[in-house]
């Protein structure tokens, strides 16, 4: 339930330019908003009211009572690997109910196979809850209501739109997607909804796969490890298992070329793109190959793009290329910066290098270990440091959460007539020289969980 500082905010995810949208008093509306929000899911989240018990806040005065409060995005993959391993299901949906706004005591947890199955019933009993791509080999999962979803939704959608400079649908692009129709990532539902009313074939897409994106895929690799070196299987598992990813990588490479012959064959047409930075670079190669050049596609061909490189080998120049073999203007090349731990996305201002922070996140720049914020104290001022958000609308679990990200953020400047923060430069800590280092939240925040999990289960 939203109080009407938080609801005056929420609106906007609806609004057809929030970051353009003026707000009087945005920092005391926000300020206001992060006070509802603790005030009302103090009570309901144990690990929240367990840290406010323990660094003496009962109520946020400044922002800088966030701080101590901020969640790292380890805290939602906290659970114990064994409850996943064992089939534990009724301990997951506890360990989700440490971290929700919302009891998770309706969720069926008889006759569960995998995760998947245990994301069904989840989401059967009301709780959209979502996975990160588990890259690390342990998923993350976030509790969200109906509600919630529908918002994120919007909020992506309007970050988009801001970032192609105003485009409207018009029901006549190709839409070729790499996102299937079904998966676990938070991005799935977007995808499914925003490129609609472009698409000259509905919700027809050209996507890259119809296979499903699910979580037990994304952590079944690490699992097997763990239960070789445990004894609980053999190596025929693994090796019947290796077999299947064989094939699967077999089908998935037929389903590449597939995908790259038909993005040539209608290439002169309107295409819509909805692809992360990677896999833009790696259609550009492909097509080259086939002897497609540098900007033969429709001038109006666009393109949304995000997540990051997640890992992909890429060259410096590896944006220009994708500019320059696509045809794109900054205003048909959407760029957006964010977190799936948030509602909606920082959207990239036209033209420039710089993403635009919408009014319902409050942006926290902090120091490298999390605890001191460095935000100007007069809202004016340029600040390096470590990216963290609170987000005025999470619903079903606490706002406040902390990056990976070592940023440079302009406040009270802006770019033209966008007037909200501005994030001029983002690099993953992990990715330089200086490492990522310990949050200092997190290991407190898991030991939390890892409390209230065990009164739970005893209970």
């Amino acid at each position: 339930m939203y109080g009407s500082a938080t609801q005056t905010l929420a609106q906007y995810a609806f609004h057809e330019d929030p970051f353009r949208a003026k707000i009087p008093n945005l920092a005391e509306l926000q300020l206001a908003a992060a006070r509802e929000s603790f005030a009302e899911k103090r009570e309901k989240i144990r690990v929240l009211d367990r840290r406010a018990s323990e660094m003496g806040i009962d109520e946020i005065r400044t922002l800088d009572d966030l701080v101590p409060l901020l969640f790292s995005h380890t805290s939602y993959k906290s659970y114990p690997e064994s409850f996943v391993d064992n089939s534990q299901w009724r301990n997951m949906s506890l360990w989700l109910g440490t971290l929700s706004a919302c009891s998770t005591a309706n969720i069926d947890n008889d006759g569960i196979a995998t995760i998947d199955d245990w994301l069904a019933r989840a989401h059967a009993a009301g709780h959209h809850v979502f996975a990160s791509s588990g890259t690390s080999g342990k998923s993350s999962f976030m509790n969200q209501s109906a509600a919630e979803r529908d918002l994120a939704i919007a909020a992506c959608g309007a970050a988009t739109n801001f970032a192609l400079g105003g485009a409207r649908p018009d029901g006549r692009f190709d839409i070729f997607t790499m996102m299937p129709a079904r998966a676990t990532h938070k991005m799935a539902a977007f995808a499914n909804s925003y490129y609609v009313p472009y698409s000259a074939t509905g919700d027809k897409f050209f996507r890259l796969s119809d296979d499903p994106i699910t979580a037990f895929d994304a952590m079944r690799p690490a699992q097997l490890r763990r239960l070789l070196a445990a004894g609980k299987i053999g190596p025929g598992e693994i090796a019947a298992y290796e077999a299947i990813v064989a094939a699967r990588q077999e089908k998935r490479a037929a389903e590449w070329s597939a995908w790259l012959d038909l993005i040539a064959e209608h290439r002169h047409n309107p295409i819509f793109f909805g692809l992360m930075w990677g896999t833009g670079y790696q259609i550009a190669e492909g097509l080259r190959a086939r002897g497609v050049e540098d900007g033969d596609f429709h001038p109006d061909t666009m393109a949304s793009f995000g997540g990051g490189t997640k890992g992909v080998s890429l060259p410096d120049d590896y944006k220009q290329q994708i500019i320059s073999f696509y045809g794109f203007t900054p205003k048909r090349m959407a760029d957006t910066y964010g977190m799936s731990e948030v509602n909606g996305l920082c959207g990239k201002v036209p033209g420039t290098q710089s993403y635009s922070v919408p009014p319902w996140l409050i942006p926290l720049v902090l120091d490298k270990s999390g605890e001191v914020l460095i935000n100007p104290t007069d809202g004016n001022g340029t600040i390096e440091g470590r990216m963290a958000f609170f987000d005025v609308t999470a619903d079903s679990h606490w706002g406040g959460i902390i990056s990976g990200d070592k940023v440079v953020v302009e406040f009270g400047g802006g770019i033209d007539d966008v007037r909200t923060t501005m994030v001029h430069k983002v690099a993953r800590y992990a990715d330089l020289e200086e490492g990522e280092g310990k949050l200092t939240c997190a290991g407190s925040i898991d030991s939390y969980v890892r409390g209230s999990l065990s009164a739970a289960v005893d209970a």
